[in-house]
């Protein structure tokens, strides 16, 4: 059972590379079992649901990601800009390293599927739900009024969603520098402008 386990958990983590960098239909089984070394049969063994079912699984994994990388950035923050400025170099690191192709865990399947398919429109909601819970979690020790800091989380989502983009286009990671800081400055004064906790 636990070889079974591994080779399902192989499956999905090379499925969510290949969609982050090709999209939903782009990759196939071939491509999945290719790059995870899981033995050619399993597929349907353990996704008896086919392509679709190994999708979710794969957008629930980036659910999982996206709250790792929010509490890697926050071990190293003391500040609400410090926090955005550490996240944003986690994605730019990884992206660099990457070759410039392994940029956000969803946004190629968002692109491709959640027009046209209300369920799994709801999973990518739901990560993207999972991700602005987590900045607000951290903004508000940091002295984010709660009723700002889901805007400001949404700000900074789309902030380093904007800097994949471009930098994916320039294959270089400046985008996650200058208009980071720029969105980083925008966040101190707004936390130097919250009135003092009584």
């Amino acid at each position: 059972m636990p070889r079974r386990t591994d080779s399902r958990s192989k499956m999905i983590h090379a499925a969510a590379e290949l969609f982050r960098q090709r999209g939903y239909h782009a990759t196939t089984f071939s491509d999945v079992v290719r790059d995870s070394g899981a033995p050619r049969g399993s597929t349907y063994f353990h996704f008896p649901g086919g392509k679709a079912e190994l999708a979710r699984e794969a957008i629930a994994r980036a659910g999982d990601e996206v709250e790792e990388m929010v509490d890697q950035a926050a071990r190293h923050a003391d500040d609400p800009g410090s926090l955005v400025r550490a996240l944003a170099q986690i994605f730019a690191d990884r992206f660099e390293r990457s070759g410039y192709q392994s940029g956000c865990a969803i946004a190629t399947m968002v692109l491709e599927l959640a027009p046209g398919d209300e369920e799994f429109s709801a999973e990518f909601h739901g990560v993207f739900a999972r991700w602005r819970a987590a900045l607000v979690s951290r903004f508000e020790p940091l002295g984010i009024a709660p009723g700002r800091a889901a805007a400001l989380a949404d700000l900074v989502i789309s902030a380093l969603e904007g800097a994949l983009l471009l930098s994916r286009a320039a294959r270089s990671t400046e985008p996650f520098t200058t208009p980071i800081e720029a969105l980083i400055s925008a966040i101190d004064h707004d936390a130097a402008s919250q009135p003092a906790a009584p």
